[in-house]
């Protein structure tokens, strides 16, 4: 009789453990049907005829990642489908000047690039083929990104993370990269005309046949980059470092190489203006 109020007391701890884990779960599975109605509402409202409406589902997708990481790669592979199936590439279009994108795939572009990327996993940022002209982005965070056969023309993106991305035969005529991390950036056979991509990291980066004609790179990191075949005509490489740089192939006719860093570049069949700058000093 003398123990029955501790076993009492026992059995209403236990109780009270029981009622309050259930509560907790029940809480969970709420939060979690919540969730998955508003996914669902958002993911419709991006079928809207209406801007508007198109444009709610899109931020709401954002609050989303925001209150559920679990659900970002889902959502990032929706809004990355949503841009590529709402500006496909624009073959045979010949200018980006002037082009303004539509404020959804802005808006669509823009919380791609500024989500927090931890909670990715195995999601990837796929925007191939897509077009991006005269997208503006802050910052944007797009490692490892696909961005490959992407018009992205004029497109303002300093101080971009794009390390590690696919952007092959992408279209980067004008677009400024002034300042990005596009080291180990694979950029084979694209097109960066113009491009500023001053002060950039592009270390062991392959720009293997890419176009560089009057791109500006001044003290851009090329250490080790892959430039066999590169087109450098006329571009801007004061101050830039291309130690180890393969440049096999490469022409650099006309470009501006005062105070390059050019030490065990590989300069096998590499075009110069004149023999002078076979010799360019290496800076200590």
């Amino acid at each position: 009789m003398a123990a029955l109020p501790g076993i009492a007391a026992v059995v209403a701890v236990l109780f009270t453990w029981v009622t309050v884990g259930q509560t907790k779960d029940e809480i969970r599975l709420a939060e979690h049907g919540q969730i998955t109605s508003r996914f669902n509402v958002a993911v419709q409202n991006l079928g809207s005829k209406t801007l508007d409406v198109r444009l709610g589902g899109i931020y709401a997708l954002q609050r989303i990642m925001q209150d559920s990481a679990r659900d970002q790669p889902t959502i990032v592979a929706v809004l990355s489908a949503y841009v590529r199936e709402h500006a496909p590439d624009p073959k045979g279009a010949h200018t980006g000047i002037g082009h303004r994108p539509s404020t959804d795939i802005q808006a669509a572009a823009t919380v791609l690039a500024t989500r927090d990327p931890d909670p990715d996993a195995d999601a990837v940022v796929d925007l191939q083929s897509s077009d991006l002209r005269a997208v503006r982005l802050e910052h944007p965070r797009l490692g490892s990104a696909n961005l490959a056969y992407s018009d992205l023309r004029f497109a303002v993106w300093s101080h971009a993370d794009l390390s590690k991305a696919h952007i092959g035969h992408a279209s980067l005529s004008g677009a400024d990269l002034a300042d990005s991390q596009l080291s180990e950036a694979d950029l084979r056979g694209a097109t960066l005309t113009g491009t500023r991509l001053m002060r950039s990291d592009l270390r062991k980066a392959d720009l293997t046949g890419a176009e560089l004609d009057d791109a500006r790179l001044a003290e851009a990191n090329l250490a080790r980059a892959d430039l066999t075949g590169a087109d450098l005509v006329g571009a801007d490489l004061s101050s830039a470092n291309l130690a180890g740089a393969n440049l096999t192939d490469a022409d650099l006719t006309h470009a501006n190489l005062a105070g390059a860093n050019l030490a065990g570049a590989n300069r096998t069949r590499t075009k110069f203006t004149t023999e002078s700058d076979w010799s360019i000093p290496v800076p200590p």
